[in-house]
């Protein structure tokens, strides 16, 4: 049962970071830090000029980084939150759920499965 649980936490996790949109929100902080790169690069402006445009993409790089930070959280906690309730319960326990989480097959074997399954949906997202 608790490897059924800790599935449960690895498309719960999977499934709330989509929701969520986080992967999105990674991205964009990538677009950020590539507009800084631009920014300091820019011979056209000045250092007030460069400050200015270098300011206004921190405060969207610290609202990312709560945006990120909280989604993560969430994400996890989430699932987790649920097996420490179903163990409650008497369904699986939630320190088994957890060494199940850590042993290095289930590792190998999730990441393997989510790959192919991330390979899967560009295949057919893309024309």
């Amino acid at each position: 049962m608790n490897l059924v649980l800790a599935l449960f936490v690895v498309v719960g996790f999977a499934a709330t970071l989509e929701r969520l949109r986080l992967p999105a929100r990674a991205r964009e902080v990538g677009e950020h830090s590539t507009a800084c790169l631009h920014v300091l690069r820019d011979d056209s402006l000045d250092d007030a000029g460069k400050e200015q445009a270098l300011q206004a993409r921190s405060r969207q790089l610290f609202r990312l980084l709560g945006i990120l930070t909280g989604g993560s959280a969430l994400a996890l906690g989430l699932p987790l939150a649920g097996v420490w309730l179903l163990s409650r319960m008497g369904v699986g326990t939630f320190t088994g759920t957890l060494h199940v989480l850590q042993r290095i097959d289930f590792l190998v074997a999730t990441t393997v499965v989510g790959l192919l399954a991330y390979l899967l949906v560009q295949q057919v997202r893309s024309p």
